[in-house]
């Protein structure tokens, strides 16, 4: 090989702009083999072609590819590079970033949905009534409450079973009651990416949209729901009680607040 027309590591850096680091890293991943290794002084020397293929990684950079994936890209000889196959992998990579954004800021919205009815009840004195959207919860037998060791390990057996079931979490956990036909159940729950949901997952309970009746509590005791809405609980119907910390702009987690909500009867329900 004639060394008079391959360049050094510093002359391809200062040509294409690339740290001398990042192309020893590239050459130690595979992804820019040296053209030539002085076998007395071990300097790596690379041809004029290489300099494309500097600008394919940084391609590749730019496009979020992972670098592991560059021989893909790559034909037969190491100087051929499909550029119509990194921008199609970009894109797609581009796209999935895009919808995981959406994602997030569609959570980030409902969050925010949640404080502000949070700091709206906080204004109303701790008492008032809300409409809830659907929720889609993770449940399993609990009958105790949210300031105990049990409650968190409970809460995580519930976040394995979410992963186990490919299941995304919501942003919500806490205690549910949930009373169907004169029979009522006593839950502990997460809530479940709506768009995720699973089908025939035990222990899954879609809770529809429906309005609320809430109040702040500084005790965790769902047990107590029938003494904090006699005027509910007096009436025969199917209802739902939930108990969750409360989101509000400023939190305390020595002194957690609870929010504690039941649904409200349907028009002429138990009267």
């Amino acid at each position: 090989m004639e060394q008079a027309k391959l360049l050094s590591i510093g002359t391809l850096s200062k040509l294409t702009g690339v740290h001398i680091k990042s192309l020893r890293y590239y050459g130690e991943i595979g992804v820019l083999p040296p053209a030539w290794v002085d076998p007395e002084t071990g300097y790596r020397y690379y041809s004029l072609a290489q300099i494309h293929v500097v600008e394919a990684i940084q391609f590749c950079v730019a496009l979020d590819i992972p670098l592991k994936q560059f021989s893909q890209f790559m034909g037969a000889g190491e100087n051929r590079i499909h550029y119509a196959r990194l921008l199609a992998r970009g894109a797609e990579l581009a796209d999935a970033k895009i919808r995981d954004i959406r994602e997030r800021l569609d959570f980030l919205r409902r969050i925010e949905k949640v404080f502000a009815r949070g700091e709206a009840l906080w204004a109303s004195g701790g008492r008032g009534d809300f409409d809830v959207p659907e929720k889609v919860c993770l449940t399993a037998p609990y009958a105790g409450g949210q300031d105990s060791v049990d409650f968190y390990r409970g809460v995580g057996r519930l976040f394995q079973r979410m992963e186990h079931e490919g299941l995304r979490p919501g942003y919500d956990v806490g205690l549910l009651r949930v009373r169907r036909g004169g029979e009522e159940q006593s839950l502990i729950f997460a809530d479940v990416d709506a768009a995720a949901r699973g089908e025939g997952v035990d222990g899954l309970i879609v809770l529809p949209a429906a309005r609320y009746r809430f109040l702040h509590t500084r005790k965790s005791d769902i047990g107590k729901a029938s003494e904090a809405f006699p005027e509910l609980f007096a009436r025969d119907y199917d209802r739902v009680v939930l108990e969750t910390q409360a989101y509000v702009e400023v939190s305390d987690p020595s002194a957690p607040l609870y929010e504690l909500c039941c649904s409200l009867p349907p028009e002429g329900a138990g009267e």
